[in-house]
C-alpha cells in the first residue's frame, strides 16, 4: 500500500461523509473525487461560507458497516456552488463497531452534556440500539466527538420484568448529521460508556439479555 493510499484509506467517489465544523456543527457531503490528499466534496446542505473558509480545520467522517473512519482536514479552497475542497492532514483514525451483542430498541431518552463537571441543558433524543459497551443516539442536539454526556432512559425488558430508569455517562465516539431529522443541528451519535458504572451497566446487560432471549424464542 502506498503512503497516499494509506492516507485516503476507503474514501472514494460516491462516498457519503460527514463534516464536523468548529462553528456550525455538522453537515453531510458526498465525495466527488480524491486526488492524492485532496478530496473534492459536494455539500448536501446550505452552510455559511465563513464556516468553511480557506484554512479552517474540520473533521471528516466516513461510516461503514465494520466501523467509522475519521480524518483531520484543512479547507484548501473556499467553497462555492455547493462544492468544497479539503486536504487530508493525516491517516484516518479507525473506530471499530461495538463487538458486544446489541439490540435495536427505539427508546426515548434525555441527553445532557457534561462539561467540567457542570451539567448543561438536557434535550430529548432516541436510543436506536444498546449494548454492554455503548449505544447509538438518533436525533440528538449538536454533539461532537469527545463530548461527555449523561443519558437517562427507561428500560423494560418484558411486561413482567421491569428494569426501571437508568442514567449512564458516556463519551461520544462519533457524531454526524442525523438522517432522521430536518434540523440542521441534529446529530446521530455513537456513544461508549465510561468505566465505574457497574450497577447501571449490569441493568443494560440484563435488558439486552432479556431482549435477545425473547427474540431467540420468537
Amino acid at each position: 500500500m502506498t503512503f497516499v493510499a494509506a492516507i485516503v484509506g476507503p474514501l472514494e467517489a460516491g462516498s457519503r461523509v460527514g463534516l464536523q465544523m468548529p462553528l456550525a456543527g455538522t453537515c453531510s457531503a458526498q465525495v466527488v473525487s480524491c486526488d492524492d490528499r485532496t478530496v473534492f466534496l459536494e455539500l448536501e446542505q446550505e452552510i455559511p461560507e465563513v464556516t468553511l473558509e480557506e484554512g479552517t480545520v474540520v473533521d471528516l467522517f466516513l461510516s461503514l458497516s465494520w466501523g467509522m473512519y475519521r480524518w483531520i482536514c484543512i479547507v484548501s479552497c473556499s467553497p462555492g456552488n455547493g462544492k468544497a475542497e479539503v486536504q487530508l492532514l493525516d491517516a484516518p483514525m479507525f473506530i471499530q463497531r461495538r463487538l458486544d451483542p446489541r439490540v435495536g430498541v427505539g427508546l426515548p431518552a434525555e441527553v445532557c452534556p457534561v462539561r467540567s463537571a457542570t451539567r448543561g441543558q438536557s434535550h430529548q433524543a432516541m436510543v436506536a440500539d444498546l449494548s454492554h459497551g455503548g449505544l447509538k443516539l438518533e436525533g440528538a442536539k449538536q454533539l461532537r466527538a469527545g463530548d461527555i454526556i449523561e443519558v437517562t432512559m427507561g428500560l423494560s425488558a418484558t411486561l413482567v420484568d421491569f428494569v426501571g430508569t437508568i442514567t449512564l455517562m458516556g463519551r461520544v465516539v462519533m457524531a454526524y448529521p442525523s438522517a432522521h431529522s430536518d434540523d440542521f443541528s441534529s446529530t446521530d451519535a455513537h456513544v461508549c460508556f465510561l468505566d465505574g458504572q457497574q450497577k447501571a451497566i449490569a441493568a443494560v446487560d440484563h435488558f439486552v439479555g432479556q431482549q435477545l432471549k425473547c427474540r431467540w424464542r420468537g
